[in-house]
């Protein structure tokens, strides 16, 4: 995969976390974040570094429209996960995943 290039479905993520961002006042709400602490635990597949790195991921966010300081947390949140450490999600959302197809690299 090239590595400037964005996967599909990551895109799509970065999209909704800035329209969710922009519609509840500027910023990321818990919510959000424990969605994506979710997806980076229950999908590891398709958070690998393979299909996208932390930068570009930083990259493609900020071009949607988070914020930056939200763009710095999701991409704290990418290294983590791809360093093996783990993210603890609020129980709420422990089981969420994005409903993006995607093709996961091996």
């Amino acid at each position: 995969m090239d590595t400037t290039e964005v996967p599909e479905d990551i895109a799509k993520i970065a999209g909704y976390l800035a329209r969710s961002a922009k519609m509840s006042g500027g910023s990321m709400k818990w919510n959000e974040e424990a969605k994506l602490k979710a997806s980076l635990t229950n999908e590891r597949a398709r958070w690998s570094r393979a299909r996208v790195s932390p930068e570009l991921f930083e990259a493609q966010c900020q071009a949607a429209g988070l914020p930056a300081d939200d763009v710095v947390k999701v991409g704290e949140f990418l290294r983590k996960t791809q360093s093996g450490k783990r993210l603890v999600p609020h129980r709420s959302y422990r089981d969420w995943t994005f409903r993006y197809d995607y093709d996961a690299v091996v």
